[in-house]
């Protein structure tokens, strides 16, 4: 086959392809690309929430609540990064109005007028705007939000009061959530809802000062008087405030053995029926870890001894966590050896 030929079979469509492609490039270049969605400000997101909240139209909701969850989910997200989009101010101000939001539909997140199946969705996604909300007004960490959550809080609506109590407990570093101490144990001491201990004891053990009574005294109530993951937290808890009160507890949490036996991860399915099945090992180790910390928190020989048990463990991760234990625990005392 002679050059000429293969010029034509080859060259020729390679020169074709080239130049579209050429011209293509200066097309988007002089003229841009296809033109993508712009990201709404945080204001615009704002204005669409404060425009349909509690929105109604012959008493009928507008069939807006997909797009104002979706709303109130991208403002929780996008706060997460505020320092890169809002300034110091700006932020004062959304943190205002999400207070104002949040106070003003607690009451209402449940007047839906819908029917049937569509009832069931508008209401799953009202309340998952409203939980949105909450999340978003933790995330300005301003002052304002705290009051704002405790209020939450204290209007005892559930889920939102477990939401509020959970971002309280993300916000321990700024002094105001301190003030979430006295509602947070008020709520403990009168409610059964497991979710809501769950995330109250652990709360607690970041908000409360080491070795409140009052606070030392609801966590013990808390682990008599339930069994599972409620009585493990309120033990963790308890160890984290300096108090030895949930020992006996720690002491079966710090054995392998107690975890791999019997059927302790317990799940509720959709029906509402509890499940129970054998801890997976993801999780046996994770409570191990979380044991170990809280325990060497505490000056008990008995549970010393167990996290000192631990550093022969067959998981490497619980190994070096006891390890750690050990070893701060050793530095702690050379230090304060005259």
């Amino acid at each position: 086959m002679s050059w000429s030929l293969l010029g034509r079979f080859f060259g020729v469509p390679m020169l074709i392809v080239g130049t579209i492609v050429v011209g293509a490039v200066i097309v988007v270049v002089l003229f841009g690309g296809p033109a993508a969605p712009q990201q709404q400000s945080i204001d615009r997101l704002m204005q669409a929430l404060e425009a349909g909240s509690g929105e109604k139209s012959a008493g009928i909701l507008l069939p807006r609540e997909k797009e104002l969850w979706q709303t109130a989910l991208e403002l929780s997200e996008r706060l997460r990064n505020k320092s890169t989009e809002l300034t110091s101010e700006e932020l004062e101000t959304v943190s205002a109005r999400l207070a104002e939001m949040v106070g003003s539909e607690i009451d209402r997140v449940d007047q839906i007028t819908a029917f049937g199946d569509d009832l069931a969705t508008q209401r799953v996604l009202r309340s998952g705007r409203f939980e949105f909300l909450i999340r978003a007004l933790a995330r300005t960490e301003r002052p304002v939000a705290v009051s704002a959550l405790i209020d939450v809080i204290q209007r005892g609506r559930e889920p939102y009061g477990s939401v509020a109590i959970e971002e309280l407990g993300n916000l321990h570093e700024l002094p105001e959530s301190k003030a979430a101490v006295v509602p947070i144990t008020a709520v403990v001491r009168k409610t059964d809802r497991p979710e809501t201990l769950l995330v109250a004891c652990t709360a607690l053990s970041v908000l409360a000062t080491k070795g409140d009574p009052e606070v030392v005294e609801a966590l013990s109530s808390i682990r008599l008087s339930h069994d599972g993951e409620v009585s493990w937290s309120a033990a963790l808890a308890l160890a984290r405030l300096g108090s030895n009160s949930g020992k006996l507890t720690l002491l079966d949490m710090l054995d392998r053995s107690f975890w791999e036996t019997g059927e302790r991860y317990r799940i509720v399915d959709e029906s509402g029926q509890v499940r129970r099945y054998p801890m997976p090992p993801n999780r046996v180790d994770a409570f191990l870890i979380a044991s170990i910390d809280a325990a060497s928190q505490l000056p008990d020989e008995d549970l010393w001894e167990a996290i000192e048990a631990l550093e022969s463990d067959g998981s490497h991760a619980v190994r070096g966590a006891a390890a750690k234990a050990v070893a701060e625990r050793g530095g702690v005392a050379d230090s304060n050896r005259p």
